[in-house]
């Protein structure tokens, strides 16, 4: 049984039960106002945006959309926005740690002191551990 009071249960009603979408208290329409207003927004940016007006009737605006979403027979891919995955194999790869040696040479080749090496690796750290890098596999040879 789905709860009309619970946002994700309300939007499944207004796409898959029309008769009980009718059948839903005007009140509760008008609670979930906002947030279908903003659902519907990434498919139709125009349309929401006419309905963004301070002091707009909610329950007319979820009425309106509740037409748009008879035209569909379950709740369309495009309704809910994707949220960027962890990367699994980031956490995996061990960060390269540059030894003192290539640090202190590091520094003396670029006249640097250890304040602007720390804002350097803030700014660019994926080139300058690069650099180290190729200082230490050097340092090594030598």
């Amino acid at each position: 049984m789905l709860d009309e009071t619970k946002l994700f249960d309300f939007v499944k009603i207004m796409f898959t039960k029309p008769k009980d979408f009718k059948d839903i208290k005007d009140h509760t329409k008008k609670r979930h106002h906002f947030m279908i207003n903003r659902f519907f927004s990434i498919k139709f940016p125009a349309n929401a945006q006419a309905f963004n007006i301070n002091g707009i009737n909610g329950y007319a605006v979820v009425e309106s959309w509740g037409m748009v979403a008879q035209r569909f027979t379950s709740v369309p891919t495009w309704f809910y926005t994707k949220t960027k995955k962890v990367e699994a194999d980031k956490a995996d790869k061990k960060e390269y740690i540059p030894s003192q040696e290539a640090i202190d040479f590091y520094l003396k080749k670029n006249e640097i002191g250890k304040r602007e090496f720390s804002e350097v690796m803030k700014f660019f750290k994926k080139e300058t551990l690069a650099e180290l890098k190729t200082l230490d596999e050097n340092i090594k040879v030598y």
